[in-house]
């Protein structure tokens, strides 16, 4: 089972699935957009873009269908065994979903692109939430507190969070840029409006610098023990990143914690529960199949 952290996807299955959904035919949508054209060679053999939407068409012509054969079964299964859902379990799926995307507008935007109406998406994340509901009933499946503290207590090491520093980054192409910058800080400037102004990162410039929290092992030797040694409200000289140079400020200092049990304990359940399901997924499936009549044309 994968390691917990704080940000862990109480829905996982499903949300993987859906996101899956507008990965794929978000790449399909794209690939058919282009004109025909040539993309990879392998020695003197041509690799089109005609070739790759063909593959991909029965790939995953092969794969919906499977997929959908699967959900029919689970969804007939809960409708004779009358298995039902609430809309406010779709919504709040729907609003989770929704809330991965930079804004609504650009969520409208991918549906459309996808020509699926919101309405349709709302079906779709319903017949999933259905079978799931289908599959927990056929295992029997009921993850209770005590299931999961044992879990929680025999695998503790999972659930801590490193030492991360919030981190807020300037970055320049030339040393002179940078030294007239730290400078400038060295003055009293602010960090976050030079961030915005000066730095020279489209994606750092539109978050004024903001990268997040950071924790070690994530940033290269040199440059981590620079930052890791500073407090709060601190800032590095200029370090040479890449091509380029950095001024790094640390904002905020998050020590390492254990996440305790409260704070994790549904989302284990549900990641307790998925887990029995992936693994007895494939017997369930045929066992519904042999006693259903399945027809492929």
């Amino acid at each position: 089972m994968k390691k917990y952290r704080e940000s862990a996807n109480p829905k996982g299955g499903k949300m993987k699935k859906i996101i899956a959904i507008i990965i794929l035919m978000s790449l399909n949508y794209n690939l058919n957009s282009e004109s025909v054209s040539v993309v990879a060679k392998v020695n003197d053999i041509n690799i089109t873009r005609d070739e790759i939407i063909n593959k991909m068409s029965i790939f995953y012509f092969q794969r919906t269908l499977n997929d959908l054969i699967e959900e029919k079964l689970l969804v007939d299964y809960a409708k004779k065994n009358s298995i039902k859902v609430e809309s406010s379990e779709v919504e709040a799926l729907f609003n989770q979903i929704k809330s991965r995307f930079k804004d609504d507008n650009e969520f409208k935007k991918e549906l459309k692109k996808m020509n699926i109406k919101e309405n349709e998406y709302k079906k779709m994340i319903e017949n999933l939430i259905i079978a799931d509901k289908a599959m927990s009933k056929i295992l029997s499946i009921n993850i209770t507190d005590e299931d999961a503290k044992k879990y929680y207590e025999t695998n503790k090491e999972q659930f801590k969070n490193p030492k991360a520093l919030k981190l807020r980054q300037i970055f320049v192409s030339t040393e002179q840029e940078a030294n007239d910058i730290y400078l400038a800080l060295e003055a009293g400037a602010d960090f976050k409006k030079l961030a915005t102004l000066k730095t020279q990162d489209p994606l750092l410039k539109e978050k004024e610098g903001d990268i997040g929290f950071i924790s070690k092992g994530m940033l290269l030797p040199d440059i981590e023990k620079e930052v890791f040694s500073l407090e709060p409200g601190k800032y590095t000289k200029p370090l040479k990143t890449g091509n380029g140079y950095s001024i790094i400020k640390v904002e905020e200092i998050r020590q390492e914690r254990t996440i305790s049990f409260d704070e994790i304990k549904d989302n284990l359940k549900e990641s307790i529960k998925a887990s029995i399901i992936n693994q007895n997924r494939n017997s369930v499936i045929n066992e519904l199949k042999n006693k259903a009549k399945v027809e492929i044309k």
